[in-house]
């Protein structure tokens, strides 16, 4: 077995933070993935509501 096998496979994200010299993450608390999930659930909004609109204006 190669050594590259053994290895877990990083994402990319995580090799270059590795390659500089970034610590891995602490893990999010709950009240921080809850503030994560509202942030990315308005986020999904926002995009909803633009499609929406450039939907709206072409069909005009």
């Amino acid at each position: 077995m190669t050594e590259e096998s053994i290895k877990p496979k990083l994402r990319p994200s995580q090799q270059l933070a590795a390659l500089l010299g970034f610590p891995e993450p602490k893990p999010l608390t709950a009240e921080e993935q809850r503030a994560f999930q509202e942030k990315l659930d308005r986020a999904d909004d926002e995009v909803r509501a633009i499609i929406a609109r450039r939907e709206r204006r072409h069909a005009a």
